[in-house]
């Protein structure tokens, strides 16, 4: 039996099948949509952000320019002036840079994402919409695992039949083991018995030997 290993979907943190058995490569797929989404999160979070950028940005310059207005109205001269100018054209300053850092990751940052994203996932045009890739890799993974689901499966019948014919085996057994025992019995009876301990013995090693070969 393969070795499990820890992921993120596993539940309790309990180790889930390998891999390598058979279908669990659906959690390798499922990837693929998860991808897709974590981009259009990504984008909205880029988005927030430099809405965020660009409020501060206005908020700045909105009070540089208030504050500078007032100063107009010469109430303040001289090094205070100097001074209170000073804070207004530094918070233009800041202003400035913010609206630089959202005009980044709008322009650049969120749409390289967006143009990352439509490059490598495309969606099926027919409704229920899923990705393409997501559908040609299962497709290749189920085709690349069809041998060994075979032989699985060939294997799985073989062990349960080999469990059947040694539970009959061991009835049979007990049966003979009783019917030596018992005075009414007949030779005849006697050997019927054994036959039929050896026939099922013959069953349950060719069960085994198969599914050894397989």
């Amino acid at each position: 039996m393969m070795v499990g290993s820890l992921d993120a979907d596993s539940p309790n943190g309990l180790p889930l099948a390998s891999f390598w058995e058979c279908r669990e490569y659906q959690r390798t797929v499922k990837r693929v949509e998860s991808g897709y989404k974590l981009c259009n999160e990504l984008s909205l979070m880029i988005q927030e952000r430099a809405e965020l950028e660009k409020a501060y940005s206005v908020n700045l310059k909105r009070w540089s320019a208030r504050w500078l207005s007032f100063l107009d109205s010469g109430l303040e001269y001289g090094t205070g002036a100097l001074a209170w100018k000073g804070l207004c054209r530094e918070a233009e300053t800041i202003s400035n840079a913010h609206q630089s850092v959202r005009n980044l990751l709008i322009d650049e940052i969120q749409t390289g994402l967006k143009h990352w994203q439509k490059e490598h996932f495309h969606k099926t045009p027919l409704p229920p919409q899923t990705l393409k890739e997501s559908k040609l890799f299962e497709q290749d993974f189920e085709q690349a695992q069809k041998p060994w689901a075979k032989r699985l499966k060939k294997m799985t019948q073989c062990k349960k039949d080999f469990h059947q014919a040694c539970k009959m085996e061991r009835s049979l057994q007990v049966q003979v083991q009783n019917a030596k025992t018992d005075p009414s019995g007949t030779p005849e009876q006697q050997a019927d018995e054994d036959r039929k301990v050896s026939s099922t013995n013959r069953i349950s090693l060719t069960c085994y030997l198969l599914i050894v070969w397989t």
